[in-house]
């Protein structure tokens, strides 16, 4: 038995690489593992990108931008007018091709536009407009005419052409303008994996011809090549031979694609189109250009949509989304510059690395743990390092995702798995062990560091958070136990799942009370503030909670009003497992956590739903100053000697309405008045500000007063029987 489970571990590492080397090779065509290596292509896109040569000189993109739109008018009115008049003034400077991005299937209302255009398109010998070849619908009549207008088909095709991009019809421009201009096919497929455009049809057949993309009419007008002078060899290439120029060659595959190589560099910088027009009618009159814009003589004029809200937008590699002319010109600028990708195929890549595979699990079979992981890791490493070589200086898109997954699986696999079932096994006894008995947090710090939980805990400062749901006693009353579970899952589930995504832990629900901390059992730098953060969000969550619960039409009036009072304290704390020997959690304890529990209860008093400490404001505009505080009084609670400052958190000050503004603003010069001793101005600056409080009593459900009546009260109170002469502002609570 030990001799046949020694000969067993000796051939896993023969084993293992052709296993895993037919497993990647099955899942080569999965969609999620094409889009696994896509991210890598896009990555290397976008690392290279600041390095990447600037595009053609020649290539100038016009774009129908926010400029135009407000020029002209809305892109849905414009008519055909507007065009022939821009190609009237672009024939001041005469461009080699003027191509328009668009595909004029319709004729207008007013067929005098349609002629007026069309007479200006015919006056440029480059002119160029799209045709889209709609392969959505297989079953349609096919295009039956010999031509579209003056655009001829490829007749010098070889190979198989049964897996070209093809549609049998489509949207092509009406006779007027198909006869006074070329035609090309504007498609640009997305991706069916990721919707990105990575891939460009330079040939398309349609109505059972090949005819060319748009891309390719440009060139072949720069070129002065015909149809004839066009030879497609499917898998290939596309020749074009213009009469005056050696041939180009455009690599495609089978389908007649080109993969499109996009630059960083090449921006295009496109020109507003009546930010163009406007330059051409003054250089109608002046016969001076702007030495800062581009000639527009003689270069290549692509002319497409760039304004948001229109409808020719889409991913590319550099960017989410982006106008998809961009596509029609990086297709071109690879072209010109004959800088196209070469993707190389992935099995002779993932056989290379078989070989590697197995040379380096037979050296890793006796040397230590550390070098069986860092060895595979660095050569993973090289290899990365290559692969964004070759890419960035000879475009050569080597597999990525593929080889160096297969590698780690088909060295470390078995060492890796029998690791894992260990851990698992591990945390799966400690689990079971103590997994009913302290919290999960406990039990995943825990695992990760190998050791029992001990009571005991230590002092870290912390932000301390209490909620409590207003009036929750009435709820019980009104709902019956099963309604009020709902109710409270509902609502715990939300303001929990705001008080983690601010990065603080549950500590425990009493009830409907929940209680938790900001910079422990984890630290977090900028606690005090993201715990005013999750106190703002909470608020805003509830209210929407109360609109929904509305909507719902199934809860009485009292959960409509609902309304949640949060207390906020920054401090010294003691953090740890507290409890007996046999059950204990992670918690806090101390006197700055008892007083963020009082400023919960005391913001009743105030008439407010959050107040804090003026510790946690402090600490909280140390890290960011978007949190508008307003100061409520100073303090002396209940228990304690010291006064303590207390303050409302109202909102992102980006947020404050007028009203709150001035409200806030009124509210503090009573404030300085009530500490200069000044009652009765403090009394006239308070009953203002409490015209514009937020919370009015008899207008909200639950409200009973604000701030600023509390202090018309304290002012009254004061006046009538004055402090001492050392008196600082301090008040003491009578109650908790």
């Amino acid at each position: 038995m030990r001799a046949g489970g020694t000969t067993n571990r000796r051939l896993v590492p023969l084993l293992a690489p052709p296993v895993v080397l037919a497993l990647m090779l099955a899942a080569s065509h999965l969609d999620l593992v094409q889009h696994l290596e896509n991210v890598t292509v896009d990555w290397r896109f976008r690392a290279r990108e600041k390095s990447d040569p600037p595009a053609d000189p020649r290539i100038l993109l016009v774009g129908i931008g926010e400029y135009s739109l407000d020029k002209f008018g809305r892109w849905e009115e414009w008519t055909r007018q507007i065009h022939g008049q821009f190609l009237e003034k672009l024939s001041l400077r005469p461009p080699a091709v003027v191509a328009y991005d668009f595909f004029y299937s319709e004729p207008s209302k007013n067929p005098e536009n349609d002629q007026i255009f069309g007479d200006w398109l015919a006056a440029f010998p480059g002119a160029i407009t799209g045709a889209v070849a709609d392969d959505a619908k297989p079953e349609a009549a096919p295009y039956a005419e010999d031509s579209i207008g003056k655009t001829e088909p490829i007749s010098l095709v070889k190979g198989d052409t049964g897996s070209l991009f093809r549609a049998p019809t489509g949207p092509v421009p009406i006779p007027d303008i198909a006869q006074s201009a070329w035609t090309g096919f504007v498609n640009s497929p997305p991706s069916r994996i990721d919707g990105m455009r990575r891939v460009l049809p330079v040939v398309v057949e349609f109505g059972g011809k090949i005819y060319p993309s748009f891309v390719l009419q440009i060139l072949m007008r720069i070129d002065g090549a015909r149809a004839k002078d066009v030879e497609v060899v499917v898998g290939e290439a596309v020749i074009v031979r213009g009469p005056d120029r050696p041939e180009r060659r455009i690599p495609i595959d089978e389908r007649g694609l080109m993969t499109l190589n996009y630059r960083g560099g090449a921006t295009f910088e496109p020109i507003d189109y009546a930010g163009l027009y406007e330059m051409l009618k003054s250089f109608e009159t002046t016969n001076r250009w702007p030495a800062s814009q581009p000639p527009v003589t003689d270069q290549i004029v692509i002319i497409g949509q760039m304004a948001e809200g229109l409808t020719d937008f889409g991913p590319t590699p550099l960017k989410p989304r982006e106008p998809l002319v961009i596509v029609q010109a990086v297709a071109l600028n690879n072209i010109l510059q004959q800088d196209f990708l070469k993707v190389s195929p992935d099995r002779p890549v993932l056989l290379a690395w078989l070989v590697l595979a197995w040379l380096t699990a037979w050296f890793l079979r006796r040397t230590s743990v550390v070098l069986s992981v860092a060895i595979p890791l660095a050569l993973v490493a090289a290899y990365g390092i290559i692969v964004f070589h070759l890419f960035r200086t000879q475009s050569l898109q080597l597999p990525l995702f593929l080889p160096v997954v297969g590698f780690l699986f088909g060295v470390n696999g078995s060492t890796l798995v029998d690791r894992l079932v260990a851990e698992i096994r591990a945390k799966g006894r400690i689990k079971n062990l103590f997994g009913t008995y302290v919290s999960p947090e406990v039990v995943d710090r825990m695992v990760a560091s190998g050791e029992d939980p001990k009571l005991g805990g230590q002092i870290s400062e912390i932000t301390a958070f209490f909620s409590d749901v207003q009036g929750f006693s009435t709820f019980s009353e009104q709902l019956d136990a099963e309604r009020l579970v709902t109710l409270m899952i509902d609502y715990l589930s939300e303001m929990t799942d705001i008080l983690q995504y601010r990065g603080g832990s549950l500590d425990k629900y009493i009830g409907d009370a929940i209680v938790g901390m900001f910079g422990a059992p984890l630290p977090l730098p900028d606690h005090a503030y993201q715990s005013c953060c999750a106190a703002i969000e909470i608020q805003r969550r509830q209210g929407e909670l109360r609109e929904k619960w509305r909507a719902e039409g199934t809860w009485p009036e009292i959960v409509h009003q609902m309304q949640t009072r949060i207390g906020l304290n920054t401090g010294n704390a003691v953090i740890g497992n507290m409890g007996s020997r046999r059950r204990f959690n992670y918690t806090m304890m101390g006197d700055n956590v008892n007083l963020a529990a009082r400023c919960e209860s005391g913001a009743k008093s105030y008439g407010v739903y959050t107040m804090v400490t003026g510790e946690t404001r402090r600490a909280s505009l140390r890290t960011k100053s978007d949190i508008a505080f307003r100061y409520l009084d100073k303090i002396v609670v209940k228990g304690r000697t010291q006064p303590v400052e207390m303050y409302e958190v109202i909102d992102f000050v980006s947020s404050l309405t007028p009203e709150v503004t001035g409200c806030i603003e009124t509210y503090e010069e009573g404030i300085r008045r009530y500490l200069a001793r000044d009652w009765d101005g403090a009394k006239h600056q308070f009953e203002a500000s409490a015209k514009l409080e937020s919370y009015q009593p008899g207008k909200r459900p639950g409200v009973y007063t604000n701030p600023s009546l509390v202090m018309i009260e304290r002012c009254l109170e004061l006046k009538a029987d004055p402090p001492p002469d050392d008196w600082d502002g301090v008040h003491v609570m009578e109650s908790k």
